[in-house]
């Protein structure tokens, strides 16, 4: 005895992938709404934490401090210096500066001593004079009334007699090592700004990575979501198509479901249920061939009756081939 032949197994393919539409695509935008509105959230969270992170990186960078151009030493500019005004101003004592060529000659003269007021206070001018001498030396002390007796001879010097001489420019001195600390400067300072440009581009870069893993997830929990549906959705539709045959009269074979398929308990109850009907339909056709045998025996082949159970023996053998 042969063994009955085993059923095709059948293989998932993405053509018809979509079996129950409105169930499937319901449930993957579902997942994929979700998981979009998930990472939008998270995404703008760890933007907010890395653009702070990189603010502050800029910070520190920017304060980090970069050795100094050395300058070199400072030259006479050519701006002329202001005249020196030398000249006293008048008092009530001394008369007004003579000019230019006068002074020179007078300059030898000695000097009238001053006449004395005849109504001066002489107690006044003692106490002025000892508040005077207190401050000087007091060696000097004893010579101050014969100085004050002798006449002064007074000073006056002439502007135009004087000459100002300007310090000639000197060149510039420029360091042994000043070269390298000028390299130095512009490398540290290359340096930061390349530091600043590196930090910009990693918080974009992190920016870029969070859209890319949006977009990967969105499209795996799709996938993911239409091939889990149609795993849930194949077996209700191989049952769904075997109860409309069973409308029409046919009990086709019910075969297995394919590997990884879901809803296998409810698979299972379902293709029990289908063989008993096959069963109760296979004994029927025995009975009624039984019947028919009998009305053969007895010589009523040609009762219409026995044409009634024929045909109906017919659409069961029909039915459960």
């Amino acid at each position: 005895m042969t063994p009955p032949p085993k059923a095709p197994a059948y293989k998932r393919s993405w053509k018809n992938l979509l079996i129950n539409k409105r169930y499937q695509l319901r449930f993957t935008l579902f997942m994929v709404g979700l998981s979009t509105v998930l990472m939008i959230g998270l995404g703008a969270w760890v933007m907010k934490v890395a653009s702070e992170a990189t603010e502050v990186s800029k910070i520190s960078v920017r304060g980090t401090p970069c050795p100094k151009v050395p300058q070199l030493s400072e030259t006479a500019d050519d701006t002329p210096l202001p005249p020196m005004n030398l000249e006293p101003e008048p008092t009530k004592d001394a008369p007004a500066a003579a000019p230019s060529g006068e002074g020179s000659a007078d300059a030898t003269k000695p000097a009238d001593p001053p006449k004395a007021d005849p109504k001066a206070d002489p107690k006044a001018d003692a106490k002025a004079d000892d508040k005077t001498d207190a401050k000087a030396d007091p060696a000097d002390a004893k010579t101050d009334d014969k100085a004050d007796a002798r006449p002064r001879a007074k000073v006056q010097l002439d502007p135009s007699s004087i000459t100002i001489m300007k310090p000639e420019p000197k060149a510039p001195t420029v360091p042994a090592d000043w070269g390298k600390r000028v390299v130095a400067h512009w490398t540290c300072e290359m340096a930061l700004a390349g530091a600043l440009d590196d930090l910009e581009r990693g918080r974009w870069r992190i920016f870029y990575v969070l859209i890319g893993t949006g977009l990967l997830l969105v499209l795996f929990l799709a996938a993911y979501g239409l091939r889990m549906t149609h795993k849930v959705a194949g077996p209700l539709f191989k049952v769904g198509l075997y109860l409309g045959k069973m409308r029409n009269g046919r009990f086709d074979k019910v075969y297995n479901l394919r590997k990884g398929d879901q809803l296998v308990d409810f698979y299972e109850h379902f293709k029990g249920g289908h063989a008993g009907v096959v069963k109760m339909q296979k004994d029927d056709i025995a009975r009624i061939q039984a019947v028919i045998a009998a009305a053969e025996t007895a010589g009523a082949s040609d009762d219409p009756v026995v044409g009634q159970l024929r045909e109906m023996l017919a659409r069961k053998e029909k039915s459960v081939e």
